[in-house]
């Protein structure tokens, strides 16, 4: 071959690679991933690309995650979507205008399951909208689930109001949520409705309730006394907070096998070590001076698992508070955010660390920030020494 003809594939694919980038960019920003975990693609036509954290999210996106992966994405209206593994999701719009707050979203569920809390748009049955192959649901409200499972459709409204429209004829709408008989449904692949009293089974290790209410079941027992070490007060003061341990998160349980090679002892540590000395930290908030900073990481070195964790500080909006767990791959500490609040406020964020000097310390950084306004926000470094 030439280099005539060499330069021609040369120039040929590169100018096919700009003609796919261009089609994708040129479609408006949806939002953008602010978690990206394992194999998350978003796709377009014949184009796709990875998603990492902080890239953009077009309308007419696809994407999915793959298995023991999993993608969190800041809409446009500042909404959260939380995808868990083997997830597909389809953006088909995604519109707000900031200065009317209204908007209009169409998504489709085609696998897997999200939660979602919506954010400044003003939702309405008929301006929100996600499709399954069951049903159609309309948002009024601020945080809902919904997840497929064997062909079945599970459905929670852990806050505001659902509405389904299941998509077989003679079958009757219902609404979920605040002010409705129940929270929670299973519409079955033969388009069966069945309304629950409790958190269904495919839920039970996604999510802790609200106190307070008969519906759902108690706060989780590990979150409670790790809140109320780190605060000294019963979480109740948490209220509207919600606990959100599962389809975004590690099951530590199952997956950190995966993570511990045979030969990776941790420096020869054994057992569980409990690292809540802060040697340093450097910590700063969009509200202003921090002051009354505590961390602590409970690491178990014979599984590879960090079983508890918190961190916890004052701005002058109040108390920011995070609660988490994870895995141990080799000297880097996979944690997930299983609970955050600003205040009242629910929150959300991350947490990246590593274990240093011969497994005797914990350093990393983290970054928070509310849900429903993210600019309030806080972040800082962080090294911790175990307590001698």
């Amino acid at each position: 071959m030439n280099s005539r003809v060499i330069t021609r594939c040369i120039l040929g694919v590169f100018c096919l690679a700009i003609s796919c980038f261009t089609a994708v960019a040129q479609s408006p920003d949806a939002g953008k991933a602010i978690i990206a975990r394992g194999d998350v693609i978003a796709s377009q036509a014949d184009a796709s690309r990875e998603l990492q954290r902080r890239d953009p999210v077009f309308l007419e996106d696809n994407v999915l995650t793959g298995v023991q992966s999993a993608a969190q994405l800041r809409m446009a209206d500042g909404g959260l979507l939380s995808l868990q593994a083997e997830t597909e999701l389809a953006i088909a719009n995604y519109e707000f205008d900031p200065d009317s707050l209204q908007g209009s979203v169409l998504m489709r569920l085609i696998s897997g399951g999200l939660r979602t809390v919506t954010g400044k748009l003003q939702t309405g049955k008929d301006n929100y909208r996600l499709d399954t192959p069951l049903a159609s649901i309309g948002v009024r409200g601020t945080h809902y689930e919904a997840e497929l499972v064997e062909g079945d459709l599970y459905l929670a409204a852990w806050q505001g109001i659902i509405d389904v429209d299941v998509g077989a004829s003679g079958v009757a709408p219902f609404s979920l949520g605040d002010g409705q008989a129940y929270r929670f449904a299973v519409v079955t692949k033969d388009y069966d409705v069945q309304f629950l009293l409790a958190n269904p089974l495919a839920f039970s290790s996604g999510h802790s309730p609200l106190p307070g209410d008969e519906l759902m079941t108690a706060f989780d027992t590990d979150y409670t006394l790790a809140y109320t070490i780190a605060t000294g007060k019963a979480p109740e003061s948490m209220v509207p907070a919600l606990l959100v341990t599962g389809e975004a998160g590690i099951d530590t349980d199952r997956d950190a096998t995966r993570y511990l090679e045979p030969d990776d002892r941790f420096a020869g540590r054994q057992g569980q070590a409990q690292f809540d000395a802060v040697e340093n930290a450097t910590v700063s908030s969009s509200l202003g001076s921090v002051e009354n900073f505590a961390m602590s990481v409970t690491l178990d070195f014979d599984s590879a698992r960090i079983p508890t964790g918190y961190l916890s500080f004052d701005d002058p909006g109040g108390e920011w508070f995070a609660a988490f767990n994870g895995v141990v791959k080799s000297n880097e500490l996979d944690v997930t955010v299983n609970f955050a609040s600003h205040n009242n406020e629910l929150a959300d964020g991350f947490i990246r660390a590593l274990l240093i000097d011969s497994a005797s310390a914990v350093a990393g950084n983290f970054e928070l920030f509310e849900i429903r306004s993210p600019d309030i926000a806080a972040g800082g470094q962080f090294l911790l020494r175990e307590q001698q």
